[in-house]
């Protein structure tokens, strides 16, 4: 732990730091075990209590933006080509299960299923699933991405602005506590739009 506190430390107010982050969002496409809301609201909360100003905050935001993106067009063009929902644990049946459950709704609106997707656990990866499946073209694609994947950036940057004043002291107690509170807001709006469909859905029905 203390070996991986350091060099978080060493990273942020360099370079490397933001290459970093675009690069593990850029694999958490596929990667879905990568711990990538962590490690945007750690550095966020860190360069927030930090002396460089707005800058590095809002550089922050397009180095993750920009990583989503490239990651999520890198799993379009690997869907289309070696149809990567019907290999081994993309076609598991959570996965699967998943896929069918929004792909209705991908089609109605894509770019509000492609921002809800961001903040649900497996949702970045199912939703750019379906979105090859749709047949979406790829500049649409994109499109619907880059806004959710801002949203999403943006998100994490203002859960770590909002507790980032309070880490000079204590900054990995504070950066614990803003990862906290990052999830469990995400898990908040998961639970939310799930009970809006239920309720949705319970209407249609005659």
């Amino acid at each position: 732990m203390d070996a991986a506190q350091e060099m978080v430390l060493q990273l942020v107010g360099t370079p490397w730091a933001f290459l970093v982050v675009g690069l593990v969002l850029a694999v958490g496409s596929v990667a879905v075990f990568l711990p990538s809301q962590a490690l945007v609201v750690a550095i966020g909360t860190l360069l927030v209590g930090g002396d460089g100003g707005l800058l590095p905050v809002l550089v922050l935001v397009v180095a993750a933006t920009i990583g989503m993106a490239l990651g999520d067009v890198g799993l379009w063009h690997l869907a289309r080509t070696v149809d990567l929902g019907s290999r081994s644990w993309f076609s598991r049946p959570k996965v699967r299960k998943a896929r069918e459950s929004i792909d209705a709704r991908y089609r109605k609106a894509p770019g509000r299923i492609a921002v809800l997707g961001r903040f649900i656990p497996m949702g970045r990866l199912t939703t750019n699933l379906v979105g090859a499946d749709s047949g979406l073209d790829l500049r649409r694609f994109l499109v619907t991405c880059l806004v959710a994947d801002v949203v999403w950036a943006a998100y994490c940057v203002g859960i770590a602005a909002a507790t980032g004043s309070w880490s000079r002291d204590q900054p990995f107690l504070v950066t614990t506590l803003a990862v906290v509170a990052s999830i469990l807001l995400g898990l908040a709006i998961s639970a939310v739009e799930k009970a809006v469909r239920r309720r949705a859905e319970t209407a249609a029905v005659p």
